[in-house]
């Protein structure tokens, strides 16, 4: 006959609280394999805009005050954008590589706008903290936020004079897209 002891009852509590660890470790490997495949390679999990697609012309203030302006046609300029958000760490891994560009590359052919995804008062506080140079835009608008795919964060991305997307880099700028955005750059500049 079998035992009943509270010794024994005490043996299968923790038999089963073992396996039920075991599943919860295996569940939590799964999720962060998940989740580095999703820092690596963002287009995969989450809908990015895409190479020959259209933006809207948009007209702001950046948050110093002054009137910022993107408009398409011919006769402008190509314009390099930055997504940003005081909630993403990430974001704060693109800042050095950005403000390069920024400074190499920044010219009558090539402007720059950083849109920032919250508020004034935190966009004001982070671009001092990192000494950000190029104009910054708080994206409270849905439409352009939703137009751009600017939920995407960090995000950097080209855009033609046309309007048309010349290239977008969602996520953390590692060597071998960081080299792909200076080789659409060097092209810009004959």
């Amino acid at each position: 006959m079998g035992s009943n002891s509270p010794r024994d009852r005490l043996t299968y509590v923790l038999i089963a609280v073992i396996i039920l660890m075991g599943f919860e470790i295996i569940y939590l490997m799964v999720q962060n394999h998940r989740l580095k495949g999703i820092i690596q390679d963002p287009k995969k999990y989450f809908k990015t805009l895409t190479t020959d697609q259209n933006v809207p012309s948009f007209a702001a203030q950046d948050i110093n005050g002054n009137d910022v302006s993107l408009r398409y046609s011919p006769t402008e300029s190509h314009t390099m954008i930055f997504w940003f958000a005081p909630t993403c760490p990430s974001c704060e891994d693109n800042i050095a590589f950005w403000k390069l560009i920024y400074t190499e590359y920044s010219s009558e052919n090539l402007k720059f706008l950083g849109m920032y995804v919250g508020n004034p008062g935190e966009a004001r506080e982070f671009v001092s903290e990192n000494s950000v140079e190029f104009p910054v835009v708080c994206a409270t608008n849905r439409y352009i936020v939703d137009s751009y795919k600017g939920h995407v964060l960090p995000q950097t991305m080209l855009i033609t004079p046309e309007g048309t997307i010349h290239g977008v880099w969602p996520g953390i700028l590692d060597e071998k897209k960081q080299n792909e955005i200076i080789a659409a750059l060097e092209t810009l500049n004959p």
